[in-house]
């Protein structure tokens, strides 16, 4: 389970695509920075997108308060995702490639 990204759905199929990952991205990165929404209208992920934060602690709080939530007249249904996210995957894998030294001086400077 990844608990970077929220899987969604229920969700008003009738919205455009655009609009809804606009709605959908204002709704959640009041919880913390979003880094991406995948929402696509494909006829199997209709009503279904994928919101990706860059903290886990942000998505456990936004997933907590928008549970159930009315978006675009119906209720939403919120949970984590299976598989991590490209995105989160590309992040991990570049502070890897810094190495172990680089890591603990960029470590040092955030406390």
């Amino acid at each position: 389970m990844n608990q970077n990204t929220l899987y969604v759905n229920n969700l008003n199929d009738k919205i455009n695509k655009n609009d809804l990952r606009t709605a959908l991205y204002m709704l959640f990165s009041t919880y913390g920075t979003v880094v991406d929404i995948v929402a696509l209208k494909t006829p199997k992920m209709r009503g279904q997108a994928h919101v990706v934060f860059f903290d886990p602690s942000a998505a456990a709080i936004a997933m907590k308060a928008l549970k159930n939530f009315i978006f675009f007249g119906k209720e939403m249904k919120i949970q984590y995702a299976h598989s991590k996210s490209k995105i989160i995957e590309r992040i991990v894998a570049e502070n890897d490639s810094r190495g172990p030294l680089k890591r603990l001086r960029d470590e040092a400077d955030l406390e």
